[in-house]
């Protein structure tokens, strides 16, 4: 591998992982943002409500962008662990 392609490859992981920070920082708001739009229940007042209302969603949502956001930080680590000499 030549140093530009070597270069190269270092600076889209430096961008992935930047992205992958702020995904991790701001990801989450996402799924609230969405369901405070669509007009979602943002206050669970009792068990049946998160059941029949669609609050168990809001909370579904949240859990699959963590998982997401730690899936983007280990193929960062495996990435830039791959390209150490």
């Amino acid at each position: 591998m030549t140093n530009a392609e070597h270069r190269q490859i270092r600076q889209r992981i430096a961008l992935l992982e930047r992205a992958s920070v702020l995904f991790d920082r701001h990801g989450a708001s996402v799924p609230l943002v969405i369901a405070f739009l669509n007009g979602w229940p943002t206050e669970i007042k009792f068990y049946p409500e998160l059941v029949v209302g669609n609050a168990w969603m809001v909370i579904l949502s949240l859990a699959l962008y963590q998982l997401a956001a730690f899936a983007l930080r280990r193929a960062i680590a495996f990435a830039t662990a791959d390209i150490e000499p």
